[in-house]
């Protein structure tokens, strides 16, 4: 029995799922409050507001029907390193990482001895999937915009947006203060559309035909699930090659 950790967060995991399911799959373990010790030891710092405190035992429970739910996913259980034997550690792309100077999945790849070019793993084949994917009537425009990576000024985009009516089949999800962030920012006149459970977000990302949003764990839901159509508002303080939602080979991503 193959046995992965993964210490978080949420996106980091995420992009770490084609691995397990390149080597079969089998028993998956969350390494619980390590969040801050890595920002130290990995990058020199404690981790952004964002992420400090994480992963927690509410994290767990957030995320665990959703990896249930995947079927290369045996089971989901919190670590206990003194017991728990692990085959893959998944946290081994923290020091490849450093730098970003390659995307999320191409790193694993590489760590774990893979072809980036070759192996099943490649980023343009979509890795999630949900039992049951939700449609919001007549709102098939989900967005997410979290507050980590929001830019001083949105991008004209957005307006271009609202001019021609998307905001009239748009759903928001993510968090509340968010909701009110983007509204405020944008004009964007948008529902909000409340979620408990990764896999409640899972499956209204599933039920879209678009997604629109920037770093989050939502984005990295809609590229592993290979939405049809993705808008990622990309960091303005990087190279757009090297940002989480750089997937050159997909062809349903778009950069703005």
């Amino acid at each position: 029995m193959k046995t992965f950790k993964h210490s978080g967060a949420f996106g980091d995991l995420l992009y770490s799922l084609p691995i397990v399911k390149h080597f079969g799959g089998g028993e998956f373990y969350l390494h619980l409050d390590q969040i801050n010790w890595i920002g130290q030891h990995y990058y020199g710092s404690p981790p952004t507001a964002f992420h400090q405190g994480r992963m927690t035992q509410g994290d767990f429970a957030y995320m665990q029907d959703f990896m249930l739910a995947q079927d290369y996913i045996d089971s989901f259980k919190v670590l206990d390193p003194k017991t728990h034997a692990i085959t893959h550690n998944l946290d081994r792309f923290r020091p490849t990482f450093v730098g970003h100077p390659d995307n999320y999945i191409n790193i694993y790849s590489s760590v774990f001895g893979l072809d980036p070019e070759s192996a099943d793993t490649a980023e343009s084949t979509p890795w999630l999937t949900v039992p049951k994917p939700r449609e919001i009537k007549d709102r098939s425009v989900v967005i997410s915009r979290s507050q980590r990576w929001i830019p001083t000024q949105p991008s004209a985009q957005w307006q271009e947006w609202k001019q021609q009516g998307l905001e009239n089949k748009a759903t928001f999800i993510g968090l509340p203060e968010e909701h009110a962030a983007f509204r405020e920012a944008t004009g964007w006149n948008v529902p909000y559309l409340a979620t408990s459970t990764m896999l409640e977000v899972a499956e209204v990302i599933a039920g879209a035909d678009t997604f629109i949003g920037n770093q989050s764990s939502n984005l990295a839901l809609a590229i592993g699930l290979g939405i049809p159509n993705i808008h990622c508002e990309a960091r303005v303080d990087m190279p757009l090659a090297r940002n989480e939602c750089y997937f050159p080979k997909m062809d349903n991503i778009t950069y703005f």
